[in-house]
């Protein structure tokens, strides 16, 4: 569907009046995790942008989360246009990026000279490809977006030129609507202490809230991204507690959740923030759950965290199989796993595991020792995906290679989901048969463990995706095939340039040079 282009309003047309942004959380084709694509909580990243931009007094910011207010395609277009926005900023993973264009198509329906903008994981890994592919996108932001977006909005109120301003690709001339420029990197905000409050304000009340304390993780996993660099970004104990005495006085909030990637990495904070949480009285107040990584917790801090309010700490252990542990660019091993395990054992916290199957070169043996492992940890929570090869990982570009027993199959980005998407294939091994696999390794913990309640509980809570799941073994139906997606959806998104495999090899090399360049800047910075 051909595009109507936006152009940049002069200067003094823009100043009249204060900007008017929306930022949207687009909603899902359909619920295929509902503890992600139904959440009870909003939007973490929308809410520390609107936070960022509300200390303009020149911009007028609102916030649309479709996926927490429960609302379709043809609802948030509504909403849009109610608010008369003149910015609308979506944000998007991978699996989300088709339908977050899909909304921006619809908003140039209603609002033509609105400019788009999107942000995220995905557009980080692939900004250019993103323009290329979805003509509904103006503008990306890149990396993180709090002083991006609020540069990008004052240039656009201000006509201003967008080539000043870093950590943005864009197009630059509607009459060359080939042509995409890319601006100069934005460096990470380093001092995590300038970040306000988020504006949960601006979300309708929701049952559980996100805090994030530390951006970054050290770790370099092949399947990960690690969007937030590997230097660990974190604020300080006494600024974490002011948020959260404000989440429970003033918005009520008795569940809450910390989005952390290593919630523990520094553990002398951890404990320090455990006792702050238990002598201010907060922690008697609150639930709150984490994950974190095995080599940062002991049973003297896991007994802390619960004395301090958490109910359940998550630990990712991807697999079960020694030599895999050692190439995942994690720093585990079977020992510390098991010894994580134990220490929560002992202290009565309940925990969570995330595993893999389909790790590099994974072979029967080795998916047989995943699924061995989870039943013997035997977490109250097990969580098994399938590996996703995300672009801007390693897994991705072996992938596209075709190395490490991978194939990449298709750049249709409905596919990327890691629960039952059908991404790429794996050497020796049908994709239908890793699904059947997965399947078995959830009955197995349960079963193995007679746990017979606990999966019933399991199957009906988590009964939207693994009807999918359990749907696309049987079936042996890609995603994209066995999603229900608007009558229009393909002939909205068609006519761009898909991602090609060199696209996602390129982004690899491209995305590394950039954590090279941002680690040596925070050594810098830190000296």
């Amino acid at each position: 569907m051909a595009r109507r282009p936006y152009r940049w309003n002069p200067p003094r047309a823009r100043e009249m009046k204060r900007l008017r942004v929306v930022l949207v959380n687009p909603p899902p084709l359909a619920v295929v995790e509902p503890w992600y694509d139904r959440p009870d909580w909003g939007r973490i990243a929308l809410a520390y942008l609107a936070g960022w931009l509300q200390r303009d007094p020149a911009i007028e910011v609102f916030v649309v989360d479709a996926k927490l207010e429960r609302l379709d395609f043809s609802q948030v277009q509504s909403r849009v246009a109610e608010l008369a926005a003149d910015v609308v900023g979506l944000t998007a993973f991978t699996n989300e990026i088709k339908p977050a264009a899909y909304t921006a198509s619809l908003v140039k329906d209603v609002l033509p000279d609105a400019v788009t903008v999107i942000g995220g994981v995905h557009v980080t890994a692939l900004p250019i490809q993103t323009l290329e592919e979805f003509s509904s996108f103006d503008v990306a932001v890149i990396g993180e977006g709090e002083q991006t977006l609020e540069e990008l909005c004052s240039a656009i109120r201000c006509g201003d030129d967008l080539s000043q301003v870093a950590g943005l690709a864009y197009r630059p001339d509607t009459q060359e609507t080939d042509r995409l420029v890319q601006t100069a990197p934005r460096p990470r905000l380093l001092d995590q202490e300038l970040l306000p409050l988020p504006a949960w304000d601006l979300f309708p009340p929701m049952k559980s809230y996100w805090l994030q304390t530390i951006r970054g993780c050290p770790f370099n996993c092949v399947f990960c991204m690690n969007h937030n660099g590997r230097i660990a970004r974190s604020r300080s104990v006494e600024n974490v507690i002011e948020e959260v005495r404000w989440l429970v006085e003033d918005r009520g909030a008795h569940e809450l959740r910390f989005g952390d990637e290593l919630f523990t990495v520094d553990m002398e904070r951890s404990r320090e923030l455990m006792q702050a949480l238990i002598e201010s009285g907060l922690g008697e107040r609150i639930r709150w759950d984490c994950q974190t990584h095995v080599r940062f917790v002991d049973e003297d801090l896991l007994r802390l965290m619960k004395q301090a309010g958490c109910h359940i700490v998550e630990l990712g252990i991807e697999t079960g199989d020694e030599e895999k542990l050692k190439s995942l660019g994690k720093g585990t091993n079977l020992e510390m796993i098991l010894k994580a395990a134990e220490a929560a054992r002992r202290a009565k916290m309940p925990f969570g595991t995330f595993f893999i199957i389909g790790q590099p070169d994974e072979t029967s043996e080795s998916i047989r020792r995943t699924v061995d492992l989870a039943v013997r940890m035997n977490p109250d929570l097990p969580v098994i995906g399938l590996m996703c090869p995300y672009p801007g990982t390693e897994v991705a570009r072996l992938a596209a290679e075709g190395q490490g027993g991978y194939r990449l199959v298709t750049t249709d980005w409905d596919e990327y989901n890691k629960q039952i998407g059908g991404a790429m294939e794996f050497a020796g091994m049908l994709r239908n048969q890793l699904e059947w696999i997965q399947v078995r390794a959830y009955l197995a913990v349960y079963l193995k463990n007679w746990r017979f309640w606990d999966l019933l509980k399991f199957a009906w809570h988590y009964r939207g995706g693994a009807w999918q799941m359990l749907k696309k073994a049987v079936l042996k139906r890609s995603m994209s095939n066995s999603l229900p997606r608007p009558a229009d959806y393909d002939d909205r998104l068609g006519g761009g340039r898909r991602a090609t495999v060199e696209d996602v090899v390129v982004a690899r090399a491209d995305w590394e040079e950039v954590q090279k360049r941002e680690l040596v800047r925070a050594k810098a910075a830190a000296r």
